[in-house]
């Protein structure tokens, strides 16, 4: 119990510090915002294996497929739930949405982060366009049922659509 304990106090000194965010990228992208994500994520985007998935290169990744924008936002909003596989390791659990502690516009800054600064090869982001706080406002609006199960639904759909483009 007391490494349980000693487990949680040191991912929580580590979510705390989070890295500084590159003068390079859109203003909109927001390290104060990510560090709710960083909390399980840790503050590179590294994860903890076998506990929470890597979101490192990953996001970045997934935001450039056809509807891994909306589904990265689905998932930040209303959170993830059910077996997913993410660097060759499976994790089993639920992440649990931000729409209500977090602002459309955190939400956005803090996605901005994650895909724009937490990406080792800046050059994969290029096309990518930032997260706006309208975007993330029209997607809750038009998700009909804002659960954790709705964005593992959304996952498997784009999994088996873009099948070896989907980030291992």
């Amino acid at each position: 119990m007391k490494r349980l304990g000693l487990f949680w106090v040191l991912a929580m000194l580590q979510a705390c510090a989070v890295e500084n965010v590159d003068s390079e990228v859109s203003e909109t992208a927001s390290s104060d915002a990510y560090a709710t994500c960083a909390a399980c994520h840790l503050a590179n985007g590294v994860g903890i294996p076998g506990g929470f998935p890597p979101i490192r290169n990953r996001a970045a990744a997934i935001a450039g497929l056809e509807d891994g924008k909306a589904y990265l936002i689905t998932v930040v909003s209303f959170g993830l739930m059910g077996q997913i596989e993410a660097g060759n390791m499976p994790y089993f659990g639920v992440m649990p949405g931000n729409k209500g502690p977090m602002s459309v516009a955190d939400i956005a800054a803090a996605l901005n982060y994650t895909v724009f600064e937490l990406v080792d090869d800046k050059s994969t982001v290029a096309s990518i366009d930032p997260f706006t706080a309208d975007e993330v406002s029209a997607v809750q609006s038009n998700t009909s049922v804002g659960s954790p199960n709705t964005a593992a639904m959304i996952r498997r759909e784009l999994v088996a659509r873009h099948g070896d483009k989907w980030p291992e």
